[in-house]
């Protein structure tokens, strides 16, 4: 049976210290490379929630510019509804009642309107009660032939004066005499009578 021989300098005590030193300088960097990473996480993670939030509050910002915009382009939209609603107003055609019936013929003569629509503006005697719809009826001033007619409409204001609105289709109204009766109640009561030539536009004077 062989005999297992130490190792030669082993037992010197320099020898062990040396090992003990080693060890105590490798446990040193173990540590302090355990705490280095400690540290490294922790700033990692410092850095990924800082990341996270930053991440957070431009998504927040992006979506408050999404909104803006969004509000934005909406009142820009609606402006321009506005504005095209402005310009498509329809022309006006604004008469004021007759005291008698003219015997040759309306004095009043406008062009022919070129647009598909007109307003009419039949503005209201003094002291006429507005509490009460109005009906209005478009007659040849010629034949009396009714040509048009609407009802239950409500006094409005034009030119910050008391009077009847109402649209009626251009082509209604061709180049000829008219008159128009404005009445009231029921039965119905003549409130005012309106005369008007409509002529080719280049015969208007």
């Amino acid at each position: 049976m062989s005999v297992v021989r130490p190792v030669s300098g082993l037992d010197r005590p320099i020898i062990q210290w040396t090992f003990v030193l080693f060890g105590a300088v490798l446990i040193a960097i173990s540590a302090s490379t355990g705490v280095a990473l400690t540290r490294a996480r922790r700033a990692i993670a410092t850095t990924r929630a800082e990341a996270e939030q930053a991440r957070i509050e431009r998504d927040r910002l992006d979506e408050a510019l999404t909104r803006e915009r969004a509000a934005r382009e909406s009142f820009m939209l609606q402006l321009g509804r506005e504005r095209h609603a402005a310009d498509a107003a329809p022309p006006t055609l604004t008469l004021t009642p007759v005291t008698s019936r003219s015997a040759r013929g309306p004095e009043l003569a406008v062009p022919s309107p070129r647009a598909p629509l007109v307003q009419l503006r039949l503005m209201l005697p003094p002291r006429t009660a507005v509490d009460r719809p109005f009906s209005i009826t478009l007659r040849s001033w010629t034949t009396g032939e009714i040509l048009w007619s609407r009802g239950s409409i409500r006094a409005s204001e034009a030119n910050a004066k008391p009077a009847v609105l109402a649209t009626i289709a251009s082509d209604v109204l061709l180049p000829g005499p008219y008159e128009l009766l404005l009445t009231a109640g029921t039965p119905a009561a003549e409130v005012a009578g309106y005369e008007v030539s409509i002529v080719p536009s280049s015969d208007a004077r």
